[in-house]
């Protein structure tokens, strides 16, 4: 429920989030992660039916489009679809300099100047989808 002119602030994982794990983590050498991808792009369902603790549980992932297009279905007018991590976060680099604020800086702002770029919102592994419920009167 949402009041009119009200917002509402939804996160999704993104489509391409397990091929870019993948092939961040030398994942996708494993023809049983390979199949999971390969769903996962084709309908948005990431299945994990072995259980196998490094691929992610079972979930459905978006394309940065389809979100925007459930949302606007729904009566919602969307204010903005925002990369959260962008390139930064696939960068295996990342987790050993987090800790110099010199590099965590410029992490941060490449992160920041890519996150509203509509071709590039898909390369973060989350996304979040700003909106606001349209006046009904």
């Amino acid at each position: 429920m949402l009041k009119p002119g009200g917002l509402c602030f939804a996160a999704a994982i993104s489509r391409f989030g397990s091929l870019f794990s993948g092939l961040t983590w030398g994942l996708l050498a494993d023809p049983g992660f390979r199949e999971i991808v390969t769903g996962a792009l084709r309908d948005g369902q990431h299945r994990n039916p072995t259980d196998h603790p490094g691929w992610f549980t079972t979930a459905y992932f978006h394309h940065p489009d389809e979100l925007e297009a459930e949302a606007v279905d729904a009566g919602l007018s969307v204010i903005g679809l925002f990369g959260i991590e962008g390139m930064p976060g696939w960068m295996a680099v990342a987790n050993d300099v987090w800790d110099d604020p010199a590099y965590r800086e410029l992490l941060l702002e490449a992160a920041r100047l890519t996150e509203s770029e509509p071709s590039l919102r898909g390369l973060s592994s989350h996304m979040l989808l700003v909106t606001q419920k349209l006046d009904t009167e």
